[in-house]
């Protein structure tokens, strides 16, 4: 068999890699920014400064702790028929995250997103099987900004039935979330594990001191952890790819460290949300050919490490369908796929991850699609060389007629999109791609076939978040 690899680093390259993330990390440190913590590092033999709640790390440690993360991640879903497993041998997808605005494919207006839109966009991946959780992707505008998470939560569990990851942002949340996810679930998280937690490192170096409680608590309950550090080059990172993806795993690896040594053999996964910064204005690009290299090194390194890893790719920093996202996706999903992560952070967002689009969503179905069958892995032998057709056929001949011709078509080997042109000009004549697109997605919204939640469990979701509310108050 054989199957399209890429190895961007040597062996060489890859200890020289590990030196810089072993120097940032016992020479400089990392800010935890919480007590919580102080006691254990200093306990297991990091060098703690319990007034500025900073650490430097051993290696030794470091490496005690990668021994303890697990090499597969359970993501439950509501339905137990949409559990999907990390690190089982298949690429999982899933939806990128917390999108301000909507896009009108059709028109190009965008507003800011609502909780209409939320339901929308999670009935529309509920119903593309290619996507195997759900990132909430929009942050609705018209919800109360106290609860925003609970909200988005209940949304995505009303209208969706699998897995789905977001972050839980202040610590006395956490008891919320659990009482309301139990309830959805049927079970306690740690057997039905139906919501994993975004946790999102500060660049340069830094832990945000709230989610990291927050999300302590919910490890400590079952929750599994996606870490993803965010330096961008030229601003929050330094301004080389190598360097920012060295800060990249520098704050993975503290962050292997804290939930390690907090929550022993907690689930844990790798991810990059290092990225490029336009350095006129300052905005996060994340279609980049730099933000594909970023990937492919810290993706690379992450197995070196032994971790289970997702990539960010098919995102795009143009502002509608048109052929720079496509180009953008395609270049950032398969350096991601090539590299071999278990996981591409992959549909429906554009404008730099600021606005989510129904029409990308389904045209990312076969960006996805397309790369899968790149990278499916083929025989070679003479079953696939053919060569009794190309013999008998000969010279000036034709395959059209042959056995094997129909035998392999029909069993994929040429992949056929869903949406994307190959019938004759005449066939597609009056519309555009993006209106089939997004007419597609009306479709797959408008037939949907998600049950909701049972009655009881929808009161106990609104009685949760009420008293939650009303503590607030």
């Amino acid at each position: 068999m054989t199957r399209v690899r890429l190895e961007y680093l040597s062996d060489a390259d890859k200890e020289v890699f590990h030196e810089q993330v072993v120097r940032v990390l016992e020479e400089v440190g990392v800010a935890y920014n919480t007590p919580t913590l102080t006691e254990l590092l200093a306990e297991a033999g990091a060098r703690v400064d319990g007034q500025h709640l900073t650490a430097k790390l051993p290696w030794e440690l470091v490496e005690r702790c990668l021994g303890q993360v697990p090499k597969q991640v359970l993501l439950a879903g509501r339905d137990p028929a949409y559990d999907r497993t990390v690190g089982a041998g298949e690429m999982l997808y899933t939806s990128d995250g917390a999108a301000t605005y909507m896009l009108d494919d059709v028109t190009g207006e965008r507003h800011e997103g609502t909780r209409d839109d939320l339901r929308r966009m999670i009935t529309l991946y509920d119903a593309i099987p290619e996507i195997d959780f759900v990132w909430a992707t929009i942050t609705p505008g018209d919800v109360d900004p106290r609860a925003g998470n609970l909200e988005i939560a209940r949304t995505a569990y009303t209208f969706g039935r699998k897995h789905l990851q977001d972050e839980v942002r202040v610590p006395d949340q956490a008891p919320v979330f659990l009482d309301m996810l139990e309830a959805i679930a049927g079970a306690p998280l740690r057997e039905r594990p139906i919501y994993s937690v975004t946790n999102c490192t500060i660049a340069p170096l830094q832990h945000d001191r709230e989610m990291t409680e927050a999300h302590i608590a919910m490890a400590r309950a079952g929750a599994p952890v996606f870490v993803l550090p965010m330096p961008q080059m030229g601003t929050t990172g330094p301004m080389s790819v190598l360097g920012t993806s060295v800060l990249n795993m520098a704050e993975l690896l503290s962050a292997v460290v804290l939930f390690q040594l907090a929550v022993p053999g907690c689930a844990l996964v790798s991810g990059v949300g290092s990225a490029v910064a336009e350095m006129r204005s300052g905005l996060y690009l994340a279609g980049a050919p730099e933000d594909a290299l970023i990937n492919l090194l810290c993706i690379e390194m992450s197995k070196h490490y032994g971790l289970l890893s997702q990539g960010s790719g098919v995102s795009a920093d143009a502002k509608a369908c048109d052929l720079q996202a496509g180009a953008e996706g395609m270049l950032t999903g398969l350096a991601c796929a090539m590299a071999g992560c278990e996981v591409l952070l992959a549909f429906g967002l554009l404008d730099s991850a600021q606005t989510a689009s129904l029409a990308k969503a389904v045209l990312d179905a076969d960006t996805v699609n397309a790369i899968e069958r790149f990278l499916r892995e083929d025989p070679v032998d003479a079953t696939t060389a053919l060569l009794d057709d190309i013999v008998e056929v000969g010279i000036g001949g034709h395959y059209l007629g042959r056995k094997s011709t129909r035998r392999f078509y029909r069993a994929g080997e040429l992949w056929q999109p869903a949406l994307w042109r190959r019938q004759p000009f005449e066939s597609y004549a009056g519309r555009t791609l993006v209106e089939d697109a997004a007419a597609r997605a009306e479709e797959l919204i408008a037939a949907s076939d998600v049950p909701p939640l049972p009655e009881d469990v929808a009161r106990h979701c609104d009685e949760v978040i009420g008293r939650y509310l009303a503590g607030k108050s």
